[in-house]
């Protein structure tokens, strides 16, 4: 499933971000820097999320359906 998402958060800082068309998770700043991203903005909510080996972001969504 896709998901729309606004922006990544690491260590409480927001950063916008973006993932191209393989998926690849790419932060939108002018600075080089490591980040380990721990949660997703998606539609104004916050969600757990992480960067696999493979640049991919997982967002883990609450399922209450």
């Amino acid at each position: 499933m896709a998901v729309e998402f606004d922006s990544v958060i690491a260590d409480g800082v927001i950063y916008p971000a973006f993932t191209d068309d393989d998926g690849v998770l790419w932060i939108d700043d002018e600075d080089d820097f490591e980040v380990v991203v721990d949660h997703a903005v998606v539609d104004g909510v916050i969600y757990e999320a992480e960067v696999d080996e493979y640049g991919r972001l997982l967002i883990y969504l609450d399922d209450d359906d």
